[in-house]
């Protein structure tokens, strides 16, 4: 059976200290978008971890889908073998959390599959230990989620956002992007807040949401890459209540006010840009 693998958007991010770990704190609220992967899961009699997928790219051991199956089957001495095929629709390196999102995806499944019995919490202490964007694809609804991206904290009343997404057709890495912003300590100003996104998501108030996007990131990626400052013009320039880069970079997110005008945005501007995306919040 196919499983969807959700992408995700980080309507807020900010960036904290680098800690011993090599990870850094952080201070983000993600949320769900439609945009999928199709991940299926079947039992094989050898005893060994297959990933096959639509991009070729991903068929070795250093994908996160592959490396939470290895985890789990070596905590829990797990004799059994597993062939996982990733249908992939998600940008690479776009700042949407496509590869924590399949980790995600295989780390629930392997736990029914194999009768792990393991609860929320546990999932979420295996997901961080492979990525700081896996806890969040544990469970639904918009999130706070801080420390390194195992604390957090479900904002149960999130609502659906008409977005349109726009990849520039590069990648950027995430690793890269974390090294640049602690060599380059922008000093970044921003109106936004989080406490008052979290309370405008609770309240349904999607002026307020825009109005309080923000990502750290943002000042890095538009410096090195000019073309992310003209997609974003472009998506204000078509209505876009506010627009704003998710994670990383390089794809950017506009919100608009309702669906009508995401439409017409989206068919204004889906040839201006190898991927353009008409999707909501989840």
């Amino acid at each position: 059976m196919a499983i969807s693998s959700y992408a995700k958007v980080n309507l807020y991010l900010k960036i904290g200290k680098k800690l011993g770990s090599g990870y850094h704190n952080i201070q983000s609220v993600m949320q769900k978008i439609e945009l999928s992967d199709s991940i299926s899961i079947e039992p094989i009699n050898e005893d060994k971890i297959i990933v096959e997928s639509t991009n070729k790219e991903l068929e070795n051991e250093n994908n996160l889908a592959y490396k939470v199956a290895m985890l789990l089957k070596k905590k829990f001495k797990v004799r059994h073998g597993v062939k996982i095929f990733i249908e992939k629709n998600v940008p690479l390196e776009a700042g949407l959390g496509g590869g924590s999102s399949n980790a995600a995806t295989v780390l629930m499944s392997l736990n029914k599959l194999w009768g792990l019995k393991l609860k929320e919490k546990q999932l979420i202490g295996l997901a961080a230990q492979i990525g700081s964007d896996v806890p969040f694809f544990i469970g639904d609804n918009a999130a706070l989620v801080e420390g390194i991206g195992d604390r957090i904290k479900r904002i149960r009343k999130s609502f659906s956002i008409n977005i349109v997404l726009i990849n520039p057709g590069f990648r950027v890495s995430t690793k890269w992007a974390y090294s640049a912003f602690d060599r380059q300590k922008p000093k970044i100003k921003a109106n936004a807040d989080i406490k008052n996104l979290v309370k405008a998501i609770e309240k349904k108030d999607i002026k307020e949401i825009a109005s309080n996007l923000h990502n750290d990131f943002e000042t890095i990626v538009t410096k090195k890459y000019k073309v992310i400052n003209d997609i974003r013009t472009n998506l204000l320039r078509n209505d876009a209540l506010n627009a704003c880069v998710s994670g990383s970079g390089p794809t950017v997110f506009g919100i608009f006010n309702s669906i009508y005008e995401a439409r017409e945005a989206f068919f204004k501007i889906q040839y201006d840009y190898p991927f353009v995306f008409l999707t909501k919040t989840i």
